[in-house]
């Protein structure tokens, strides 16, 4: 007896232990007060036959019912597969039973769900394509029957609702849709089946005044136009104890008296997910590319229209880059030519200031180089008055000579700086050979470390008519440059043609660069390292100052070298209003 009371205060402890408040959230497809006097005979059967424990109902829309699953504020869950399958994949959940039937009269069981697009009987709308362009209702895009499979029969027939509609979604209860569509507030509602039907037989609207798009037979005496789908399904979450849910499932699976909903084993999800993927809304694929792949299908023409502009653009800026290079390219040479000849402009510039030197060392020395040659001169008088054959005189007669000749060179560079000769120092015919032969005993190259030798071919009777020293001068200069470059052999040619004398002066030192022939009378230019750069200047202006010319141009030497030939013509007989001419290229 004891043993028996012991076990009973232990079950009474144990039930006491369970005892609480459960509460069942419900989809309120038509609204809360719809869905609680609808499911409520559900709460009072659990609430008999499980005595300690309480369940309550929570009508909820879509959102609200996943916020609630999120905040724990349910235990038990009654929706369609659809919304199952979305919230499963984050909150696990038990599918305990499904709806087998339903508690009309005739028996007939409406436990499944599927979309029916409607517009009045009276529309001129007698096909999809005839809504492009018009309002359509529906519940929310992520509203199993109220949308998404209405949405999928629209687009398999090759419509783009996104694009081709004008959306409007009105929330729960479903209700309003129909409301709206009667009204003329919309052109056509996607709503879940048997939703008119079950509204007519609460004498709120009737049916024979709408028709369906896309008709469908099925089982059932409600228009469709898709497939059926499993509805209502029951699931316990997560917190609930096993042993009250495996209570619960009992109850439901347990024969009752017929009045209330029958339940069966949990009906498959399969062809939900299917279906849910079929339209980009099952929760495991990828939301956001499906989402971009899905807008880019319905908007290819834009994209196309995006695609050309990008390729008119990406063109325009691949010729603008061209046109921006192609200037860049000309304002370089601009500025290399801007520099050159800037460069030339200072050139000049040195150059003027030389001559000015120049200029100003002829007016000072041409004084004291008269004096000396006055005062040899006037000594080589005296003695020659004294003694005839005084040992000074040839002395004398060289230190007279010299100053004459210092005096020459001294008028050749007013020649050089633009000044005519003065008037003591005419020109004088110069016999070409003696000249060649002067002026190489005087440089004496063939006694050098390093002897050259000198081949010439010169005609006899070759003399020109030049002011003193210019020719030595030119000569000396071009031979020394040789000399230096480290020439071995020489040959020196000169012959006449008409009133015309060619000079040709070869050596086999190795020539000049491309860059020096390119410009060989650039001032202030030289290779050596205690070189002024003004040797060839000077030349080529003499030279020009009597009507001829200098050029260079390199050669092979008859001894197989490289070398370097510079050509003079000048003048037989030159003109004496000869100025002197400047060369463009200084």
């Amino acid at each position: 007896m004891y043993f028996r009371v012991l076990v009973l205060l232990l079950y009474l402890c144990v039930s006491e232990v369970h005892a609480r408040d459960w509460t069942i959230g419900v989809l309120a497809l038509r609204g809360d007060a719809q869905a609680q006097t609808h499911w409520q005979p559900l709460a009072d059967r659990l609430n008999q036959h499980l005595a300690g424990q309480h369940f309550q109902l929570l009508p909820l829309d879509l959102n609200a019912m996943k916020s609630a699953v999120e905040q724990n504020r349910i235990d038990f869950l009654l929706t369609n597969p659809a919304q199952y399958v979305q919230i499963d994949n984050h909150y696990p959940l038990r599918w305990l039973v499904s709806l087998r039937s339903s508690h009309e009269l005739d028996s007939t069981s409406r436990n499944v769900i599927g979309s029916v697009i409607l517009v009045r009987a009276d529309s001129d709308i007698h096909n999809p394509q005839g809504l492009i362009g018009k309002r359509v209702g529906a519940v929310s895009p992520h509203a199993f029957g109220g949308y998404l499979l209405g949405y999928k029969a629209l687009r398999d027939t090759g419509l783009q609702p996104e694009q081709d509609f004008q959306l409007h979604f009105s929330g729960f209860p479903v209700d309003a849709l129909i409301y709206l569509l009667r009204d003329r507030a919309i052109s056509a509602a996607i709503v879940p089946t048997c939703l008119l039907e079950d509204m007519q037989q609460e004498g709120l609207v009737r049916v024979a005044d709408f028709k369906p798009l896309l008709a469908k037979k099925t089982a059932i005496p409600c228009l469709s136009s898709t497939e059926l789908y499993p509805n209502w399904s029951f699931a316990a979450l997560s917190q609930v104890p096993d042993e009250l849910a495996d209570n619960v499932t009992r109850i439901l699976l347990s024969p009752d008296d017929g009045k209330t909903p029958q339940w069966g084993a949990p009906s498959s999800t399969s062809q939900v997910e299917s279906l849910l993927r079929s339209v980009n809304q099952h929760p495991q694929q990828p939301q956001f590319w499906q989402q971009i792949l899905a807008w880019a299908q319905q908007h290819r023409l834009l994209i196309a229209a995006i695609a050309v502009i990008l390729l008119l653009l990406a063109a325009n800026h691949i010729w603008v880059a061209f046109l921006v290079r192609r200037r860049s390219q000309q304002l370089e040479q601009l500025h290399q030519q801007l520099r050159v000849r800037e460069s030339a402009l200072e050139q000049a510039q040195r150059l003027s200031i030389l001559g000015e030197m120049a200029s100003g060392f002829a007016h000072e020395l041409n004084q004291p180089l008269s004096a000396i040659q006055h005062y040899a001169d006037g000594c080589a008088i005296r003695l020659q008055r004294e003694l005839a054959d005084h040992p000074l005189l040839p002395i004398l007669n060289q230190i007279s000579h010299q100053a004459r000749r210092g005096a020459d060179t001294i008028a050749n560079l007013r020649l050089w700086v633009g000044k005519q000769p003065t008037a003591h120092s005419p020109a004088i015919r110069q016999p070409l050979p003696a000249l060649v032969d002067h002026l190489w005993q005087l440089l004496a190259a063939t006694r050098q470390p390093q002897p050259c030798e000198l081949h010439t071919d010169i005609e006899a009777s070759l003399a020109l008519l030049l002011p003193p020293t210019l020719l030595d001068q030119v000569l000396c200069n071009l031979i020394t440059n040789s000399l230096q470059a480290g020439a071995r052999q020489l040959w020196f040619s000169a012959y006449q043609q008409a009133d015309v004398a060619t000079l040709i002066l070869q050596d086999d030192a190795g020539g000049l660069t491309a860059a020096q022939l390119n410009q060989p009378f650039t001032p202030f230019r030289s290779t050596k390292s205690d070189g002024l750069g003004l040797g060839l200047v000077i030349c080529q202006r003499l030279v020009s100052s009597q009507g001829g010319s200098l050029a260079l141009l390199n050669h092979m030497a008859t001894n197989g070298k490289i070398g370097l030939r510079v050509t003079l013509t000048l003048p037989l007989n030159p003109s004496k209003e000869l100025t002197f001419v400047t060369d463009s290229s200084t």
